[in-house]
């Protein structure tokens, strides 16, 4: 028996394309790639996308005012302050409340606490973590680490919330846990090419999904984010 699934849009042009249709909604998806890749904006066109679609979204940062990631968003799309003016997507800036009220830097637990309350009391339907590398986890064992990332990736399912975890990664050879333990993996590419940089983007994993492994075009233009559907080795 042929099950089809409802999806729901990345709101990024082209995206949706590659990945069967869009997003299984309720599960976690890892954006993660090199500083300057384009990984915010990708959260904040999710945001946008629901937003939209008359959805209660949230952008929660753990390091920088969220009130600077709108204002880059702003140059692509203005109506990013609507919503946030009608509270369709709200920003919440838990860096200074996490770390005020422990002696180290957040922990899984501790930010699981925190965005159960957000995402219950606001009845939010789309989140964005920015960054989740501001989490770090205390004991050694790399297997009770293991268990505690398992533990909050559950517990953002559990919410039925679909959730983009903004993850920067410099290694991308290197998968760590949270890469085995979400439902898609996507990763974002920055580098040099013909002495010109260029951007890229490739799904590394994506559960019950027939979606593109290869290497995509992805540009920024005067609307943001667009994915092509051709390699960015390719001439125009």
């Amino acid at each position: 028996m042929h099950i089809t699934e409802d999806r729901i849009s990345t709101g990024v042009p082209g995206l949706d394309e590659i990945i069967e249709g869009g997003l299984i909604p309720g599960k976690v998806y890892l954006i993660t790639g090199p500083p300057g890749s384009g990984k915010t904006t990708l959260g904040m066109h999710f945001l946008i996308e629901g937003a939209r679609k008359n959805e209660k979204v949230a952008y929660v940062s753990l390091i920088q005012d969220p009130n600077e990631a709108v204002k880059d968003m702003m140059r692509f799309d203005p109506s990013i302050q609507a919503y946030i003016g009608t509270k369709k997507l709200l920003l919440f800036d838990l860096g200074p409340i996490l770390w005020k009220e422990i002696d180290r830097v957040p922990t899984w637990r501790s930010v699981l606490v925190r965005i159960r309350e957000i995402a219950e009391e606001e009845n939010i339907s789309r989140l964005v973590i920015d960054p989740l590398t501001a989490i770090e986890f205390s004991a050694e064992n790399p297997v009770e680490k293991k268990a505690e990332l398992a533990k909050f990736v559950r517990g953002l399912e559990d919410l039925g919330v679909t959730t983009y975890l903004i993850s920067e990664m410099t290694e991308l050879d290197h998968y760590t846990e949270e890469h085995y333990l979400v439902s898609g993996v996507i990763i974002l590419h920055y580098f040099l090419l013909e002495k010109k940089m260029v951007r890229a983007i490739q799904i590394l994993k994506m559960r019950r999904t027939k979606h593109e492994t290869g290497l995509f075009l992805m540009e920024f233009t005067h609307k943001g984010l667009v994915v092509h559907k051709r390699s960015p080795f390719e001439g125009d």
